[in-house]
């Protein structure tokens, strides 16, 4: 079986050779320093390459020895705005949201909200991302075209960007905007309204492009956290709900690829409402998060939702041993992989402090233990 025939097979529902392998997108890649000291644990020569800040693009060798299954395309930079670092290692994004990594951390993190003051008037006012910039999109579907005519991997269509909700909030400020949901509903759906007027926009060019080479389009929106929901059900499904209908059915309208959302922590109470609006697969499937156990997940819901994810990136990758890696492994292929439905990666970006040998571990067993038909599957 091919690469993409494998993870078609699997988001089916159907069961391929093996369990395939994912590394590379935005939620599903690694960061730099686990890279590079993957890289020189493997004596593999070569410039890491890097998109969105420190995700990184991984080498096309280290994917062909690991045997991974997907591969990723991104929208380029529009040519209206280019990344400037600062003095201060900050930068403001084309949103007009500053982001700034202090020397104690790995990461960038929001830290500026332009319109934490706004009025709605304002909003009118305010210079949003032009969809229409060709920049995003150069060259762009000669290189689709390539992967699917002259390669047999899935081809997974990476927009790296944030969901409709956390735009709102980061150009809002987090507080500000949980507040406007109760209090300021006008001004929230009116912010919910553009967003997802320059989203959709985004999405149409990009999918005029590749639209017809893809097998998976990833959307984002991160609504949970470790221990539930960061907003009511009655708040998502009445307020954001039916911005995800819209830009989400669009989405499903315009490519007949498999719709992937990523959505980090506890979002079981909303899966059977992610089915509704169309979501063919769930990430990151935060495994330590609440409500989150995978053999409760695949038994709920496996028959509508394919999983992608869910070996765990909060202590078994970082703290654990390579013993520890493989019983994770193994937990998540029984739990999962059962009638096809499952791609297996970390839960999330493989974070700095990774050992080479777990990360190597975690392929290896997934190689070994999640052939078909699976011998960990009681039938």
């Amino acid at each position: 079986m091919t690469s993409r025939e494998r993870v078609l097979t699997t988001l089916a529902h159907k069961e391929p050779d093996r369990v395939p392998l994912d590394l590379g997108g935005t939620p599903t890649t690694i960061e730099t320093p686990a890279y590079n000291q993957l890289k020189e644990y493997l004596g593999i020569k070569s410039k890491t390459k890097t998109f969105l800040r420190d995700h990184v693009q991984p080498d096309e060798n280290l994917l062909q020895l690991l045997e991974i299954d997907t591969r990723y395309l991104h929208p380029k930079s529009p040519k209206s705005w280019k990344m400037q670092i600062d003095p201060d290692n900050s930068y403001v994004d084309e949103w007009g949201i500053r982001w700034k990594k202090p020397k104690s951390s790995f990461y960038f993190d929001p830290v500026e909200h332009p319109l934490q003051n706004a009025t709605i008037d304002e909003l009118e006012k305010y210079s949003w991302p032009d969809p229409e910039d060709v920049g995003r999109i150069e060259g762009l579907k000669d290189e689709a075209k390539y992967l699917y005519e002259k390669t047999d991997y899935a081809i997974v269509a990476d927009m790296h960007g944030v969901g409709i909700f956390e735009t709102a909030w980061m150009l809002r400020g987090f507080e500000r905007f949980l507040e406007d949901l109760v209090v300021n509903e006008e001004f929230s759906l009116r912010l919910l309204e553009k967003v997802t007027q320059i989203k959709t926009g985004l999405y149409e060019k990009f999918l005029d492009a590749v639209g017809d080479y893809i097998h998976v389009i990833m959307v984002s929106d991160d609504v949970g956290m470790e221990n539930g929901l960061l907003i009511s059900p009655y708040l998502y499904r009445e307020i954001i709900k039916p911005f995800h209908k819209k830009l989400w059915q669009f989405i499903k309208k315009k490519t007949k690829a498999y719709l992937f959302l990523h959505s980090c922590g506890s979002v079981y109470q909303l899966i059977p409402d992610f089915i509704e609006l169309g979501i063919d697969i769930l990430n990151p499937i935060q495994v330590t998060a609440k409500d989150m156990d995978t053999k409760r997940l695949k038994a709920e819901f496996g028959d509508k939702l394919s999983f992608w994810g869910a070996i765990d990136t909060q202590k078994v990758l970082p703290y654990g041993t390579p013993r520890d890696v493989e019983g994770e492994v193994k937990r998540r292929i029984k739990d999962l992989s059962l009638g096809g439905g499952y791609v297996l990666c970390a839960v999330h970006n493989i974070q700095a402090g990774v050992k080479p040998e777990n990360i190597l571990k975690m392929y290896q067993a997934a190689k070994k233990y999640g052939k078909y038909p699976c011998s960990l599957q009681k039938r």
